[in-house]
């Protein structure tokens, strides 16, 4: 710009402000990803020299909605870090879920003409409760998938993932 044209931009034009985002009064609907771009928006408005009545009260509700769902992901995520301790033990029939070298959970299974039946998944009393079952089921069917094995669902927690994991249907033969 040279310098003719600058005296033509008056100099107590306002400053465009980023405006304030509606926060919905239920935030328990919203996604982790809303949520977090709402307290990014809200934040960058808290950062300016004037931010709007409420605005800080909105961001100390969302930030808190945030932190509540930390504590089911971090359950997540140790069920995540057990799964890694997967194996197939063939001798006895069963894939088998460890946790700092100790037994944790099983899937037993029978193995014939290509069809992997799962017949009882069994989590130790210290450990039911953190969803493992899930685990257990999803790496049996994943392992039978990755071994062109028609996995069949007889266990009463195998038909339960199904039904609230219905992307895995597709490994399952019709009929």
């Amino acid at each position: 710009m040279n310098p003719d044209e600058a005296d033509l931009v008056p100099r107590d034009t306002p400053v465009r402000r980023e405006p304030a985002p509606s926060v919905p009064y239920d935030l328990s609907s919203a996604t982790v990803r809303e949520l977090r771009a709402l307290s990014n928006q809200l934040y960058r408005i808290l950062d300016t020299d004037n931010a709007p009545f409420g605005t800080r009260e909105h961001y100390e509700a969302v930030v808190e909605a945030l932190s509540e769902r930390e504590s089911p992901a971090a359950k997540r995520d140790e069920a995540e870090r057990v799964r890694e301790k997967f194996r197939d033990n063939s001798v006895t029939s069963r894939f088998e879920l460890f946790h700092d070298g100790v037994l944790v959970g099983y899937v037993k299974y029978d193995l014939r003409a290509g069809r992997l039946h799962l017949l009882e998944t069994v989590v130790a009393t210290e450990y039911q409760h953190q969803g493992l079952e899930g685990v257990l089921v999803r790496e049996a069917l994943l392992n039978a998938h990755r071994r062109r094995l028609v996995p069949v669902p007889y266990c009463r927690h195998a038909q339960v993932f199904l039904t609230e994991n219905p992307q895995f249907r597709a490994l399952i033969p019709l009929g």
